[in-house]
């Protein structure tokens, strides 16, 4: 049998209620990032339970979600590329539309794209929480804030970043860090208005540390990219149950050696993991979990990726299951940065 990349329908409406609740009992806004599933179909699900928007990472995902109703499109990357700007001004002619920035350059540009267009861009500060990846040192956002409000045709819309872990102390310790790197956002824009310009919205991204930014004071928003399928490696983490991940790739057992599996989709599932921990967890086609040593050549496993967003991106073609039975089959989104 072809490994096939399964979502269960039941599961992925229970998760996305599950976050969904979980967000607005604590009075915060919830974004979709589109990352894991990039699935416009499961967006439409999450919008529709609520969440405020979707977060994208380039300008063709946010045209693609834009076309099927998404009404409100963050582009969370701090993009330099002066080609991208135009485009995202032209976005907001039928949504509103979000960037965030991290460099006066990116602002000065994304300005003028707006005021030739005739349309009005947020922007949101991406804060460097600790990743050094991308974003604005934490004492220099307040600089990049006043280029943001004396330049025409953009709006702030507030400060953002993502909590990322790094490894497995990370992973142990992910509530307090969920709140430390929280704290920090709500700090900076808290700095941001005594100088008196405007910064109403925190944004703090991450699924594994979400409960330590909806604890915080001051969060508006969070945004999460797991949540609606989950993964194997936060089942394995403790995030949620395995029965509750709706994301699986179905498999043959093609060999065994005590402890030792092969099955026809270890390449699709080779360096699937997370950053704390890698490996999948088997589970039986009705989710009972399986140990290793019980399994024999020929059975049919439902395998739980390490990390979502990798087999997505592999196998972009996702075969929906309602009550075990084929319904539909959905095409991510699997696009080039350049687009």
């Amino acid at each position: 049998m072809t490994p096939r990349v399964t979502v269960d329908l039941a599961r992925l409406d229970a998760n996305i209620a599950r976050c969904t609740g979980r967000a607005a009992e604590a009075g915060v806004a919830l974004r979709a990032h589109v990352k894991g599933h990039r699935s416009p179909e499961i967006a439409a699900r999450q919008v529709a339970a609520g969440a405020v928007g979707v977060a994208v990472h380039s300008a063709a995902e946010a045209e693609a979600y834009v076309a099927v109703g998404v009404p409100d499109v963050t582009v969370a990357w701090p993009w330099r590329d002066t080609w991208r700007w135009s485009r995202f001004a032209r976005l907001a002619r039928h949504c509103a539309v979000t960037v965030h920035v991290d460099h006066p350059d990116a602002v000065t540009g994304l300005g003028a794209a707006a005021e030739a267009h005739g349309v009005e861009l947020g922007v949101r500060i991406e804060v460097d929480t600790g990743l050094h990846r991308v974003g604005v040192d934490p004492d220099a956002a307040g600089e990049l804030a006043a280029t943001i409000a004396r330049t025409g045709g953009l709006r702030l819309s507030g400060v953002t970043g993502y909590v990322g872990i790094t490894g497995p102390d990370d992973a142990r310790d992910r509530v307090e860090l969920g709140r430390s790197r929280a704290r920090l956002l709500v700090s900076v824009a808290e700095r941001i208005r005594a100088t008196g310009t405007p910064c109403p919205q925190v944004s703090v991204g991450g699924t594994p540390t979400l409960a330590g930014a909806l604890d915080v004071a001051g969060v508006t928003e969070v945004c999460a990219g797991a949540y609606a399928l989950l993964d194997g490696g936060l089942a394995r983490l403790g995030e949620c149950d395995p029965a509750a991940v709706a994301i699986a790739v179905t498999t043959t057992v093609t060999g065994t050696d005590g402890q030792a599996l092969r099955t026809d989709a270890d390449e699709l599932l080779a360096g699937a993991d997370q950053t704390w921990m890698s490996g999948v967890v088997l589970t039986a086609p009705d989710g009972a979990p399986v140990r290793p040593e019980s399994v024999s050549v020929g059975d049919e496993l439902r395998v739980l990726p390490g990390h979502v967003c990798p087999v997505v991106a592999r196998r972009p073609l996702l075969h929906v299951l309602d009550a075990g039975e084929p319904v539909a089959r959905w095409q991510a989104l699997v696009l080039p940065d350049r687009a």
